[in-house]
């Protein structure tokens, strides 16, 4: 009676079939078709993030520099010894240590700001020659958005320009400095129009 019972057991022990085991396989490659995708379209919204927060905080900096020295400061990779020609500031890209600054533009005093930047982002602001006026850009180099702020208005600017992740910000990129308004009406590194956000 026993042997009959273990046979009888053994006998209702069944494995998958292929055609169950086939149809489990293709449901995971639908849901892995659909998820890569998303998952990398939230890394690239967050690379964009990261430079969106970098330029504000640029935008805040730049504030607290006029407010202590009447004059915007622009990018430099260390303290400057003498003084900045107008639009020559520097790319920067996070993390930076010390010599990640915003450098006074005038009389060679000195005078610095550091700036902390996200890894990866990179970042140029330039001042006009008397000091009035200030633009700054930045992407993040995995990203596909550029930002953009200026001293004469209060609005961040963005341009989204699909497939440029993978592209690093250059000095080209940035945007030079008048005392009116630099960003509004102009296209940015992609060739189209700045959005106000």
């Amino acid at each position: 009676m026993k042997t009959g019972m273990l046979r009888k057991l053994h006998k209702d022990i069944e494995g998958f079939t292929l055609i169950e085991l086939m149809i489990v396989v293709a449901i995971i490659g639908i849901l892995a078709a659909i998820a890569i995708p998303q998952f990398a379209a939230y890394r690239i919204k967050a690379y964009n993030s990261s430079a969106e927060s970098d330029i504000k905080n640029i935008s805040t900096s730049e504030a607290a520099f006029f407010a202590d020295w009447q004059q915007y400061g622009q990018t430099a990779a260390a303290a400057p010894g003498a003084a900045i020609g107008a639009d020559s500031g520097v790319l920067l890209t996070g993390p930076g240590g010390a010599a990640t600054l915003i450098a006074a533009f005038v009389q060679g005093a000195g005078r610095t700001l550091q700036i902390g930047l996200g890894n990866g982002v990179g970042i140029v602001a330039n001042a006009d020659a008397t000091g009035a006026s200030f633009t700054a850009i930045s992407k993040h180099t995995q990203g596909d958005s550029y930002w953009a702020t200026d001293g004469d208005v209060t609005a961040l600017f963005y341009e989204n320009v699909p497939g440029s992740n993978g592209t690093a910000l250059v000095v080209g990129n940035a945007i030079a400095s008048t005392t009116n308004d630099d960003i509004t009406g102009n296209n940015g590194p992609g060739g189209t129009a700045w959005i106000a956000k």
